[in-house]
């Protein structure tokens, strides 16, 4: 608490958090009885799939205010999640709306064999009416040129969508499309303004390095990017903190490369905006980037700016 800026952010994440409902109760009773003691003022979010939503979770996560990410495919549901969720889910969103305490996101994740649902999964969102829309591309697998050319059109598609939301409602609810503030190199924020604890009490720069490093604990980088046991870091923070994060420092797309050449080089290096983590998930290593991920980002780069001209 002490090392927790005045007005601070705190996210549940998973996995599913909503398995241990219990214990974000108990988190907020501690952390609302601390911020008063302290004068500090917590901002809660939690990313969840919304199985496990009731409308006790509801009531409470209105009550507290909470930033909820919902894990939605749309038309793609119940081809990549359980079958039967799709209604339930739309079900939810509508009742989550009608919770004035609870800002909500929805994020849609998208594969080569889903992609053609893009568009229209993203109008559907829209629809419903709500503000906040991400989409996502799994590279868990490479896309291939059939896919790519897929994904082409499904943005054209939805940047056309956009545009004419647009000129009827003066809002941009999908993200990837909003401006982004200034213009300058993309760099990974881990460790930086934010650390991640994991429940076996690991502290890491984000929610995703556990992950990535779960079947690498004995490598060279693990050294590199592991803060250490929660324990072990509070008592030591000044010796580990500096050192460890100048690892992370260096995670910015200009240090990025692909098979062809060095992200620097690149005439759009100030367009693209890539997790090395999620491109890491892909088999390649920190920082390399796969060609299929680059033509991923040219084709959104493109779409955006026609968007931007468009309106």
């Amino acid at each position: 608490m002490p090392r927790l800026a005045k007005g601070y952010f705190l996210n549940f994440y998973g996995g599913e958090p909503l398995l241990n409902f219990d214990l974000i109760e108990k988190t907020l009773s501690f952390l609302e009885d601390k911020n008063r003691e302290l004068k500090k003022r917590g901002s809660y979010s939690l990313t969840t799939n919304g199985s496990l939503l009731t409308e006790k979770t509801i009531r409470f996560l209105n009550e507290h205010k909470f930033f909820v990410v919902l894990s939605f495919d749309g038309l793609a549901q119940e081809q990549q999640r359980k079958k039967g969720t799709f209604e339930s889910t739309v079900s939810l969103i509508k009742k989550i709306l009608k919770s004035p305490g609870i800002k909500i996101q929805v994020n849609s994740v998208f594969t080569p064999q889903s992609v053609h649902a893009l568009s229209e999964s993203i109008k559907l969102a829209i629809d419903l009416g709500l503000p906040e829309i991400n989409y996502s591309l799994s590279i868990l697998e490479p896309w291939d040129r059939i896919s790519l050319l897929n994904l082409r059109d499904e943005i054209r598609e939805l940047r056309k969508i956009l545009v004419a939301h647009y000129r009827r409602k003066r809002v941009i609810p999908v993200m990837d499309f909003r401006e982004k503030p200034g213009r300058g190199v993309f760099y990974c924020a881990a460790g930086k303004d934010r650390l991640a604890v994991t429940p076996d009490e690991e502290v890491w720069g984000c929610q995703l390095f556990p992950e990535y490093f779960k079947v690498r604990k004995n490598s060279a980088e693990f050294k590199k990017f592991f803060f250490g046991t929660l324990d072990n870091f509070i008592a030591n923070y000044k010796n580990i903190y500096a050192r460890i994060y100048r690892n992370y420092t260096w995670l910015s797309t200009d240090n990025y490369s692909t098979a062809a050449m060095d992200c620097y080089l690149c005439p759009e290096l100030e367009d693209c905006q890539v997790c090395p983590v999620n491109a890491a998930f892909s088999g390649s290593p920190l920082a390399k980037i796969p060609d299929y991920l680059c033509e991923i980002q040219r084709i959104k780069a493109e779409e955006k700016k026609k968007f931007r001209d468009e309106i």
